[in-house]
């Protein structure tokens, strides 16, 4: 898992972790620890960033650099 592209995707958007929790229905400290790699989401969570973001999940987990 590649929490740093979460976070990046995150800060390109100028976004708090709170904002993203309440889209992706997460918790913000749920969150919080995706970034930091302390937990994974489960395959629902990650479509529902990879669709937030615009981006495939590939990209999310760090499988490619394509977005």
């Amino acid at each position: 898992m590649n929490g740093n592209r979460l976070k990046e995707l995150r800060k390109e958007r100028g976004l708090t972790l709170e904002q993203i929790a309440k889209k992706v229905d997460v918790k913000r400290a749920t969150f919080g620890r995706y970034e930091n790699c302390d937990s994974e989401p489960k395959l629902a969570t990650w479509e529902a960033l990879a669709k937030f973001f615009n981006v495939t999940p590939q990209y999310l987990v760090g499988w490619t650099d394509e977005k």
